[in-house]
């Protein structure tokens, strides 16, 4: 919980020095909203450590394989990255490069749910 006010708190500030220096030199509000993006993600990545020692776990008690679940995690991974480039993207005014990003992202993951795709395919091609 101290995790989430501390990286609303560094959200928060951020947006107001940037929002205040913005006026008079937007780059350098950019390079603050880039800077604090990149703190709170640190921060994240340490609560994703957590999870990814009970996905562990729970491709080990499922039997399942790994295959199936590292599509799914990847994905994951995917949209927060483009959901952040890209508003990072509009917030300097790239609307254009900020839809770019989003396609990468959708293709990006569609490519990465291939295996998946096809492993349904094999299943669905055994039941009939």
């Amino acid at each position: 919980m101290d995790i989430v006010i501390k990286g609303a708190a560094v959200g928060i500030i951020s947006a107001v020095c940037a929002l205040l220096i913005k006026k008079s030199n937007q780059e350098i509000g950019l390079v603050i909203a880039i800077a604090a993006s990149a703190v709170i993600c640190i921060a994240a990545a340490e609560l994703f450590g957590s999870i990814s020692d009970l996905i562990r776990y729970a491709i080990s008690k499922s039997g399942l394989s790994s295959a199936i679940f590292l599509p799914i995690i990847k994905c994951v991974g995917i949209a927060i990255i483009v959901n952040i480039s890209a508003s990072l993207c509009k917030d300097a005014g790239q609307a254009g490069i900020a839809s770019a990003v989003d396609v990468l992202g959708a293709a990006a993951a569609v490519f990465t749910a291939l295996p998946l795709i096809k492993s349904l395919i094999e299943i669905i091609g055994e039941l009939v």
